[in-house]
């Protein structure tokens, strides 16, 4: 499900997928980074990140016009539902840092969170509210 990321992608045709996080593993612990990357080619503008969500809970529940992301479980299970504009769906589990999920633009996000579970969210763009569509009806094939 990993495909690897090249210079001559564009955020605009990009479709969600799971994409392996950099990092070193050894034996007093592991570091996973992630930079200089062709999906953010201006950086990362913002992170965020998630916890303290009851289990079971659905967060995210929205779309950006503009915003790509890359989601990674820092603990737990996250179990995402992606919704593209033309109405395909996609299920991903997310559980390990090694690992996130590219998110480009006009994809719908629903997270499941497990108990514990942690997700921490990098983004191209600064926040801005006007970027999100927030309501379903709102999203769609038909905008």
């Amino acid at each position: 499900m990993t495909q690897p990321v090249s210079p001559q992608d564009s955020n605009l045709n990009q479709i969600p997928r799971i994409l392996p996080v950099p990092g070193l593993e050894n034996p007093s612990g592991n570091i996973y980074y992630w930079d200089e990357s062709p999906l953010f080619p201006q950086g990362i503008k913002r992170s965020f990140w998630i916890c303290g969500v009851a289990a079971g809970e659905i967060r995210g529940k929205h779309a950006h016009y503009q915003e790509s992301q890359l989601l990674v479980a820092m603990n737990g299970l996250l179990r995402v539902r992606v919704e593209s504009a033309s109405g395909e769906v996609s299920h991903f589990s997310l559980s390990s840092p090694a690992e996130g999920l590219f998110v480009p633009p006009m994809n719908w996000v629903e997270v499941e969170f497990s108990p514990g579970a942690v997700l921490l969210g990098l983004a191209d763009r600064a926040y801005d509210e006007s970027d999100y569509i927030r309501d379903k009806k709102d999203f769609g094939s038909k905008h």
